[in-house]
C-alpha cells in the first residue's frame, strides 16, 4: 500500500487577516514498509504534514489517495494511525484499559476480544498488561505514556503509523526505547512508519527515507547519507562544530549527533 500526496496545499484560517499556508503544492508518496523521518525547522511544516497523512484535516487543495485501494477519505483514516506529540491528549479515560478499549467497543469488538487486543498491543511496546491496566494513563512517565500512546493506535491494526515528535521531552534512555520501538515496528510487526522530529539525529540512523520541509515545501527528499550534509545545517551540531572550530578545535564534517561530538571532544581535550 502507497499514500500518495499529489499537489497538496493546506492553508489555516482561509481568508483570514491570519491566514497561514502551511503546505505548499506537495507531491511524494510513501510506500509500504519504509521507515520515514520527516524533518525541518520549526514552522516547517510537518505536524501539518502528519495530520494530513492521517486524515485528521483535509488537504485545502490537491488530493491524498491510497494505492491500490479506494481514495476515499475514510480509507486514509483506516489505514494511518497517528501518535500525537502532547499524547496526554489522546487519554480521556480513567485507566489505561478504558482508553484503549474505548474505540473497539464502539465498534462492537467482544470484550475477550478487546482484553487479547490490548494484551497484545501492550506487550508489544514492553508494556506489562496486568501492572498497567487499572491505572490512570495521565499518572504514568513521558516514556510510558509515549508506549501507551503507542499502543493505543497498534490495537486498531493501521497499516501505518505516524508520530508526531516522539522522542520529545524524554532522556537519552526515554530515547533509544522510543528508537528501538520505531525500529521493531517496522521490521518485527511490518507496519509502515514516519516520524516527524526536530530531534533528526535521533533517528538517523534507522531511516530508509529522510523527508525535509522548508516553509511547507518539499526541499529534500532522499536516504539519510545523501542528505546529512543538508540537514545538518537545521542541527545545533553544526553551531557547535563551527564554534569549536574557532576555538581551534575541529570535530570534522563527519559528526551528526551530541553523542559522537562529545566523543570527539573528550578526545581532543585529552
Amino acid at each position: 500500500m502507497s499514500i500518495i500526496f499529489k499537489d497538496v496545499t493546506y492553508i489555516y484560517n482561509k481568508g483570514t487577516p491570519i491566514e497561514k499556508t502551511a503546505i505548499k503544492g506537495l507531491s511524494l508518496s510513501i510506500d509500504r514498509g519504509e521507515l520515514v523521518a520527516v524533518i525541518g525547522r520549526p514552522g516547517s511544516g510537518r505536524s501539518t504534514f502528519l495530520q494530513l497523512l492521517g486524515g485528521l484535516i483535509k488537504p485545502t487543495s490537491g488530493s491524498i489517495t491510497v494505492s491500490p485501494g479506494n481514495s476515499a477519505e475514510l480509507m486514509v483514516c483506516r489505514a494511518v494511525g497517528v501518535v500525537l506529540q502532547f499524547h496526554e491528549r489522546q487519554f480521556f479515560e480513567e485507566s489505561v484499559y478504558g482508553d484503549l478499549s474505548f474505540p473497539l467497543r464502539r465498534a462492537g469488538i467482544s470484550e475477550r476480544e478487546i482484553e487479547t487486543r490490548l494484551r497484545d498491543a501492550l506487550n508489544a511496546v514492553d508494556i506489562d498488561f496486568h501492572t498497567y491496566r487499572d491505572r490512570s494513563p495521565l499518572e504514568l512517565s513521558s516514556g510510558e505514556k509515549r508506549m501507551v500512546a503507542i499502543a493505543a493506535i497498534l490495537v486498531l491494526n493501521p497499516e501505518v503509523i505516524a508520530l508526531d515528535e516522539p522522542l520529545a521531552g524524554l532522556d537519552d534512555r526515554g530515547k533509544r526505547e522510543i528508537v528501538k520501538e520505531l525500529k521493531r515496528l517496522q521490521g518485527k510487526m511490518g507496519k509502515t512508519v514516519i516520524v516527524a522530529t526536530q530531534d533528526w539525529e535521533g533517528v538517523l540512523n534507522i531511516c530508509d527515507r529522510v523527508i525535509f520541509l522548508e516553509n511547507g515545501t518539499l526541499v529534500g527528499d532522499g536516504g539519510a547519507e545523501l542528505i546529512k550534509e543538508t540537514v545538518s545545517e537545521i542541527s545545533p551540531i553544526q553551531s557547535l562544530r563551527n564554534a569549536l572550530k574557532l576555538k581551534g578545535v575541529d570535530l570534522g564534517s563527519e559528526v551528526f549527533d551530541a553523542e559522537e561530538a562529545f566523543l570527539r571532544i573528550k578526545m581532543a581535550l585529552k
